[in-house]
């Protein structure tokens, strides 16, 4: 039995037996081992055009459907999926991709960058997600932060030297409401070691813990919240950063253990 406690969201529950489990409404397929969930849908639309994707299944909800695709890359079979907005749809997503029969992923997408001085299209690997969001305390105990895999950030760091592709490890900041990144929090947040904000990373790492399954994510510098005003840089218009970074996924995924 849990206890009571005065925040609801502090009683968590370690039982992996749900009302619904994902295994129960999800049936397994013939699906790749690995999976890249990318929030880039205009790289996803392009690749439909060069005809690279075949869609395999698809992610359903009472007010979206997201394909999900399997590629090709070095020769071997790969799933991608466009990416669901915000901690809860990203579970959902997630563990119905599991569900299926996916094992490891890499997840790639812009960030809000905290610190001055990091450019439009800079690589940041998230190594700890501060868990400002509520889905990650429903699968695990609470704790300030969540990490990576280690053995999966080992794998983006080599392949990241490999290439010659610089990039910054670090801290990032999950939150759900992107209207309330008010100014104290910002400073808050960067005195925690904070180089970017977004709203997934804490919810990702906290269920592949749970599910005993391979994540890491890869993030690029977009919109600057470091000064007095918000500045949007125009980071979603980046076209050959953002296919650039799907297809580094790829070669990543690949390498998992």
């Amino acid at each position: 039995m849990i206890s009571k406690n005065d925040f609801p969201i502090l009683e968590f529950d370690s039982n992996k037996n749900s009302k619904i489990n994902p295994s129960s409404i999800i049936a397994k397929k013939d699906v790749p081992k690995c999976c890249v969930i990318t929030f880039f849908g205009d790289v996803i639309e392009q690749m439909l055009k060069n005809d690279r994707l075949k869609q395999i299944g698809t992610f359903a909800t009472t007010s979206i459907r997201l394909p999900i695709y399997e590629t090709e890359y070095s020769g071997k079979r790969i799933g991608i999926i466009a990416g669901f907005l915000g901690a809860a749809g990203s579970a959902g997503q997630l563990e119905e991709l599991i569900a299926m029969g996916f094992k490891k992923f890499i997840v790639c997408g812009g960030a809000g960058v905290l610190q001055k001085g990091i450019q439009v299209g800079h690589l940041v690997v998230p190594y700890s997600a501060i868990r400002d969001e509520g889905l990650s305390y429903h699968y695990l105990e609470p704790s300030r932060e969540v990490e990576c895999d280690f053995d999966v950030l080992d794998v983006i760091e080599n392949q990241l030297s490999t290439d010659n592709i610089p990039y910054i490890k670090a801290k990032t900041w999950t939150t759900d409401a992107f209207y309330r990144e008010t100014e104290d929090k910002v400073k808050l947040r960067v005195s925690e070691g904070c180089v970017t904000v977004e709203m997934e990373a804490a919810a990702f790492f906290a269920i592949s813990k749970f599910r005993g399954v391979k994540l890491g994510l890869v993030l690029y510098g977009g919109d600057d919240l470091s000064g007095v005003e918000w500045d949007s840089r125009k980071w979603n218009s980046r076209e050959n950063i953002r296919k650039n970074l799907v297809e580094l996924s790829f070669k990543i995924c690949l390498k998992l253990k």
